[in-house]
């Protein structure tokens, strides 16, 4: 065979690159949520990720179609990991509302 053979463009990719921009998309996707939208300061944190995860998840799979048939703890994980890595809300906020412990 010949050693020089040109790669194929539709080489898998890898996924933590994927799951790090899904992150990096979903935490912009997360500012322009919270500054777009004027909830009711009573509204708990749960319940506004939720409606923004409804809202984003066409756009999530759209932009990152290997997601389609990710399970929905790994989807969670990234819209999760998204808010915290926005800046917008502290981590502790995020674990306490959620009753969960986001990994490093």
């Amino acid at each position: 065979m010949w050693p020089f053979r040109k790669q194929s463009a539709q080489r898998a990719e890898d996924p933590s690159k994927t799951i790090d921009d899904a992150i990096l998309f979903t935490a912009q996707r997360w500012c322009a949520f919270s500054r777009a939208l004027a909830l009711p300061a009573e509204m708990s944190l749960k319940d506004r990720i939720t409606m923004f995860a409804r809202s984003l998840d066409h756009s999530l799979h759209g932009r990152f179609p290997t997601l389609i048939s990710a399970p929905e703890q790994v989807l969670l994980l990234i819209i999760v990991k998204g808010v915290e890595q926005s800046g917008l809300l502290a981590r502790g906020e995020i674990e306490r509302e959620l009753g969960i412990i986001l990994p490093c």
